[in-house]
């Protein structure tokens, strides 16, 4: 019975990579994720393979963590940044026991290679999986794209359990393989359907359509003109600069579901983020008054177009123009907008 739902494991994680490969093989999030399939396969192959080739699946398995971060900051983070200190952690919690394996057994848990090269480096992985989780979770009634907070539950509540419970297991010595082989069957069965129903795209990106003159594309619900006049027309009175700003009450204000709101945004204006819509809208005003009003400081103006401190002011700005609202004014000294 164990063979057997090791083999069907197995053999979901290689269907699942096989149709990755096929349709989303271009993108690097789909390049990660493979890798993700890659290091559950060692797991559950580890205790098949020869001992002298065992360093090879364990080293491979330690990765998993490392990958779930980067999974997740490929496929959910408004703007994934690499250059932080949890790059150096994810680097660190499978490259040092890496290290440290072919020395371990030989130091005792005292000394120093035990500390660094497996006890921290454990931590660390507890740490990458719930900052994946974080960033799944955080902004999440900012993505206007409903089927990408479809995927935000399903990784949450279905990859990520998987993930940890696979890292205690690893880490502790506890589990059997049957209950470990379950969790991964179990975990690929629901991500492939998720993942790959209706080739959504909810994760990895739009797959290209086989055969583009026989497919023909669903068109979206059509919105009404109306709610799009409004939004416009809310937003020309400076709706915009209100400070804790959220969806919820963007769609309070027009008398519209959230989910509409939603929809209307990313339909109609083509907006995958709620915040990168508002940050235009406010840093399109901001660059207008940088140059009508060049007395003013810039402080002063990023308060008056809605934001609470300077720092997010300068971020937002920088992301849009590619230059600090102060160099933006520098660069267009003649030049007047009303």
């Amino acid at each position: 019975m164990l063979d057997v739902i090791q083999g069907m494991a197995l053999g979901c994680l290689l269907l699942l990579g096989m149709i990755v490969l096929r349709d989303f093989g271009r993108l690097a999030v789909a390049r990660v994720f493979l890798l993700v399939l890659l290091a559950g396969s060692c797991m559950l192959l580890h205790s098949y393979v020869p001992e002298r080739w065992q360093w090879l699946t364990s080293d491979t398995m330690t990765t998993v963590p490392a990958l779930f971060w980067l999974l997740c900051q490929l496929a959910f983070a408004h703007k994934p940044k690499f250059k932080s200190v949890w790059t150096f952690i994810a680097l660190y919690s499978f490259l040092a026991p890496a290290i440290a394996r072919p020395f371990g057994g030989s130091w005792p848990a005292s000394e120093p290679l035990h500390l660094f090269g497996w006890l921290l480096p454990s931590y660390c992985e507890y740490l990458l999986t719930l900052h994946g989780l974080w960033v799944v979770a955080a902004n999440w009634r900012d993505d206007l794209v409903e089927s990408r907070r479809q995927m935000r539950g399903i990784v949450i509540g279905g990859v990520g359990v998987a993930v940890m419970v696979i890292i205690v297991s690893m880490n502790t010595g506890l589990g059997a393989r049957l209950p470990l082989a379950l969790v991964v069957l179990t975990c690929a069965v629901v991500t492939a359907y998720f993942l790959l129903h209706g080739r959504v795209g909810a994760l990895l990106g739009a797959a290209p359509p086989v055969n583009a003159e026989l497919v023909t594309p669903t068109p979206p619900e059509p919105v009404l003109d109306k709610d799009v006049q409004r939004l416009r027309a809310l937003m020309a009175e400076g709706f915009y600069r209100t400070e804790f700003l959220t969806l919820g009450l963007l769609a309070e204000n027009l008398q519209l579901p959230e989910y509409k709101t939603r929809m209307l945004i990313n339909q109609t204006m083509g907006y995958r983020n709620f915040n990168d819509y508002i940050n235009q809208l406010r840093i399109s005003e901001a660059c207008r008054r940088l140059l009508a009003e060049p007395q003013t400081p810039v402080l002063n103006i990023s308060l008056d177009v809605g934001y609470r401190t300077l720092s997010s002011f300068n971020r937002a700005f920088k992301d849009i123009q590619g230059c600090s609202p102060t160099a933006y004014r520098e660069a267009h000294p003649d030049q007047k907008t009303a």
